[in-house]
């Protein structure tokens, strides 16, 4: 039986920036193989593993960090303006994936509403 042993790699490395209205929410896509398959996991910028907080941010299974949408009052910066890392382990090694800053607002959406007060003031 051929079983080589091997390292995770990244299939898909998050984006160094990611940018999200709170209405449309976000999934950041995190994937890596290797021999045993790695598990994914996301940490925070200090190391600490994410928990899932309800309504603001979760884990999928797949590995992705999901940010569903939410209402506006429910903005937390040390969640929708913090700085997360994606990591790959298996038992060969552990990889972390490039910093991503996410920032998350309501200024797509102020944007849309602003361009269609003004492209009805000019008609």
């Amino acid at each position: 039986m051929d079983f080589q042993l091997r390292a995770p790699r990244f299939q898909h490395e998050p984006a160094n920036r990611i940018e999200f209205s709170n209405s449309s929410g976000t999934v950041i896509a995190c994937s890596a193989d290797g021999r045993p398959p790695p598990l994914i996991r996301w940490v925070k910028h200090d190391g600490e593993v994410l928990q899932d907080l309800p309504g603001l941010r979760y884990t999928r299974h797949d590995g992705s960090l999901v940010f569903p949408p939410f209402p506006s009052e429910e903005y937390r910066a040390d969640v929708h303006a913090s700085i997360y890392r994606c990591e790959a382990s298996n038992r060969i090694g552990v990889i972390g994936s490039r910093d991503v800053h996410v920032r998350a607002g309501k200024w797509k959406i102020d944007f849309m509403l602003l361009l269609k007060d003004l492209v009805k003031k000019i008609k």
